[in-house]
This record gives C-alpha cells, sequence and structure tokens, in this order.
C-alpha cells in the first residue's frame, strides 16, 4: 500500500507527514491487500484568512472498482487527519463488505 502525501498552500511538518503514515497503516491495514494506493491531500481553503479551514481529502484505490473518497474540513490539523483516515478505513471495509456479501449471494456455496 503506498500512500502519497500532498499539501497545498500550507507547510506541513515532519511530525505531520509521519502521522498521516501511522494512521492511513493503522486505519487501512486489516485490508491493505486489497488497497494500492492511498493520497492524501490537505489544503488550506482560507489562506490568512483564518477560521476552519484546513480540508482533507482521502482518495483510497482498492484493486477493484472506483476509489473510496472521503472529505473533511477542521481547524485542527492532527484531529482533521486522524478523523479523515478512521472515517477513510470505515468506508473501505463497508466497501469490501459489501462486495463480499454480493459475491457470497450470487455464488452461495452448496
Amino acid at each position: 500500500m503506498r500512500i502519497e502525501i500532498q499539501a497545498h498552500h500550507l507547510v506541513l511538518e515532519a511530525e505531520h507527514r509521519e502521522q498521516i503514515h501511522r494512521r492511513a497503516s493503522f486505519a487501512l491495514s486489516r485490508m491493505s491487500a486489497l488497497i494500492q494506493q492511498v493520497d492524501v491531500h490537505l489544503t488550506d481553503v482560507n489562506g490568512p484568512r483564518g477560521g476552519v479551514d484546513t480540508q482533507c481529502r482521502v482518495q483510497v484505490q482498492l484493486d477493484r472498482g472506483a476509489p473510496v473518497v472521503v472529505e473533511d474540513i477542521d481547524h485542527d490539523l492532527i484531529a482533521l487527519i486522524n478523523r479523515s483516515l478512521a472515517r477513510a478505513g470505515q468506508a473501505v471495509d463497508r466497501r469490501i463488505s459489501k462486495v463480499q456479501s454480493s459475491r457470497r449471494q450470487h455464488h452461495p456455496q452448496l
């Protein structure tokens, strides 16, 4: 599972990059064999104006099918990273469970 991090209009410290790698590995480890790549895009939407302005977009590309995409906004970067990657893990888990359930219904074992 490859993890790509991009930051737009904000400076990302090394500790934030480490946090993203740790959190992504933890949230998606169960399904890592089915994941090709995880893209994490962080953007300061309001720039110097302030406010709740950091957006995180996580895109998880699975081996098959459309990517799973999660977006969130917060002023606390660490909380945003943790929540976004946890939500991405849950969404990927739901997608994989749904596909596996569908396969079991179409091919029941005798």
